[in-house]
């Protein structure tokens, strides 16, 4: 292999690293906070989520019809009601974004209640929909074994899905595609998949929330099928 081979090898499984890591980034900050009319704006023009939704072959030649709605600068603040109905607000059709909610249950041993009727019977119970669960810490601890300190200014827990998503991102722009894909192990693709359905659930086929979670959906799916580590000076091996 001539040095030049090489270095177009090096050049190209690094552009495909930061092109995943940016999809990543694109997520998180759509599952952090409503986009603005100028991020709905970029998502149009570039077809952003078309993009993600195919990223392993890349956004040239898009065979997908575009996800995007030209009308959704238009619409921001519609969209910004559908993002607080589903994650802000209380509600019958909000959307609990954090691994805990999915992961871990609330166990409660039944024997023991007391009863003057039944004979107690040691079945413990579990109950899911509980926040700052033990995945909670957990990922904490991940976070900070590779080196990253959340900032405390956005006062959110470390389980929810748009931190989950960046650190995803973080450490793919780092190459490290291992930690990235034990991450996705043990952590993200655990409950993220429930989470999306329940998006879709929660939303009309045409809203923004919908085509945001489909479109996710196709991403990861595609990320994390059959991917193995580039050999990147600097990155996992």
């Amino acid at each position: 292999m001539t040095p030049r081979a090489s270095t177009h090898q090096h050049d190209a499984a690094v552009a495909a690293l930061q092109t995943r890591a940016g999809a990543y980034f694109l997520f998180a900050r759509l599952f952090r906070e409503a986009p603005s009319a100028a991020l709905l704006q970029e998502i149009v023009h570039e077809q952003l989520l078309t993009c993600a939704e195919q990223c392993g072959a890349g956004c040239n030649g898009l065979s997908l019809d575009p996800a995007e709605d030209a009308t959704w600068p238009q619409q921001v603040e519609a969209i910004a009601v559908e993002y607080a109905r589903l994650f802000a607000v209380p509600g019958e059709q909000a959307v609990h974004p954090y691994e805990s909610v999915y992961c871990d249950p609330l166990t409660i041993d039944a024997s023991t209640a007391c009863s003057a009727y039944f004979e107690p019977e040691p079945q413990p119970e579990g109950l899911t929909g509980f926040l700052y669960g033990p995945s909670t810490r957990s990922v904490s601890e991940v976070y900070q074994r590779a080196g990253f300190e959340l900032n405390p200014s956005l006062h959110e827990l470390p389980d929810h899905l748009a931190i989950e998503l960046e650190f995803m991102g973080q450490l793919l722009a780092r190459g490290a595609q291992d930690q990235a894909r034990n991450f996705f192990t043990q952590h993200l693709g655990r409950w993220v998949f429930h989470c999306l359905d329940e998006i879709r659930q929660e939303t009309q086929p045409t809203g923004f929330y919908r085509t945001v979670a489909d479109a996710l959906v196709a991403f990861l799916e595609h990320d994390q099928d059959g991917r193995s580590p580039a050999t990147i000076p600097g990155g996992d091996r």
